[in-house]
C-alpha cells in the first residue's frame, strides 16, 4: 500500500460507521510507520467493508487527552524518529566508508 491510497478522517468516529457510504468499519493492524504516527496523534486505521475505503481517524481518546499529554506524545515521537535517522545515518556512514576503503 502507498501511503497516498489512505485517507484521513479529521473527525472521531464513535459510531464505528463510514463516512462515506455509511456501512460498518473494520479496525486493521497498523504497520510500524502508522504506529509511529497514531502515537504522535493517536490515529486509529480503519477500512469500511462495504467501500473498502482505507482511512484513518482520531481515536475517541483524542479529545479527552489533554493538551499536555499531546505535547508530550508529538514531542517524544519526533525524539525517537530523529534517534532513529541518526542510527541510520551512522550505519549509512560506516557501510560508506568500508565500501571507500
Amino acid at each position: 500500500m502507498k501511503i497516498q491510497e489512505y485517507g484521513i478522517y479529521l473527525r472521531q468516529l464513535d459510531d464505528h460507521k463510514c463516512p462515506r457510504c455509511g456501512d460498518r468499519l473494520e479496525r486493521r493492524p497498523r504497520r510500524l510507520w502508522q504506529k509511529a504516527v497514531s502515537f504522535a496523534v493517536s490515529l486509529r486505521h480503519y477500512k469500511c467493508s462495504g467501500c473498502n475505503r482505507r482511512f484513518f481517524a482520531f481515536s475517541p481518546r483524542w479529545n479527552r487527552m489533554s493538551i499536555v499529554e499531546k505535547a508530550a506524545r508529538f514531542i517524544a515521537t519526533v525524539a525517537v524518529l530523529l534517534v532513529d535517522l541518526f542510527a541510520s545515518l551512522i550505519v549509512l556512514w560506516q557501510i560508506m566508508s568500508r565500501i571507500m576503503a
